[in-house]
């Protein structure tokens, strides 16, 4: 077996609610100036819009793209204004491949989707599982389908960050600790009112347990290019074999 060394992530989550400001300020590049500050190694977004009406036919990932210097994969969960909308990655590394796992919906709810992205990291010497994924906030039945997707068998350490649309103290959480721990415990972490947060629904979460550890975690400052607040956690990948 070939042994593989101790590496750290910078891992950031965001809701960009398509680039629009609490300001009403359609702003990709105050997005990828946020981004760029953080000095992520991959990043989960949710509520990207590709090419559609109300971003004027833009390709957001391509954009961010130019404006951080990362790789940029895509996953719609719908079709949307002559476009796409869904989760977006963005990685400092290499991309080996990416899946759209659909959730399903229930009858008039809005689609939902898991973008995993299978990745090498620059500062990892090990193959990654990154997912990036945004539960419906309507309905509870249509959220735990999303935890039970996400808690099925995965080979490679996995990270899975996003806007789960659920308190730490809610059943789908609960749900998701069954297979992931937090890299956000205890109080400290609300992402939500982004003016004066109050209740987190984003999170970064990761297993198996055993070859992580969490270095640090912050909700960042920001609180006008989006309607929620970003989520940067700082972990470490233990030595382990392959």
């Amino acid at each position: 077996m070939t042994s593989i060394s101790a590496c750290e992530l910078r891992v950031l989550t965001w809701n960009i609610h398509h680039g629009e400001g609490v300001d009403g300020k359609l702003d990709l590049a105050r997005i990828g100036a946020v981004i760029r500050n953080a000095r992520p190694d991959v990043v989960a977004l949710q509520e990207v819009d590709v090419r559609t009406e109300r971003i004027k036919g833009r390709d957001t990932v391509r954009e961010l793209e130019r404006l951080t210097g990362m790789r940029g994969v895509f996953g719609a969960s719908m079709a949307f204004q002559g476009g796409g909308y869904g989760n977006a990655v963005l990685v400092n590394g290499t991309v080996l491949g990416s899946r759209v796992f659909p959730i399903g919906a229930s009858e008039g709810m809005e689609p939902r989707s898991l973008l995993m992205v299978e990745m090498r990291p620059y500062r990892c010497s090990q193959d990654l599982a990154f997912f990036s994924t945004h539960f419906d906030h309507k309905s509870e039945e249509d959220r735990m389908a999303g935890a039970g997707m996400a808690n099925l068998p995965i080979s490679l350490p996995a990270i899975l960050a996003g806007d789960l649309n659920a308190p730490p103290d809610d059943l789908v959480v609960g749900t998701l600790m069954q297979q992931w721990a937090s890299a956000t415990k205890g109080p400290g972490f609300a992402t939500i009112p982004v003016e004066a947060p109050k209740r987190q629904i984003d999170y970064v979460l990761f297993r198996p347990a055993k070859r992580w550890t969490v270095v640090e975690t912050k909700v960042l400052e920001e609180a006008v290019a989006s309607d929620h607040r970003a989520l940067l956690a700082v972990l470490k990948l233990l030595p382990g074999e392959e």
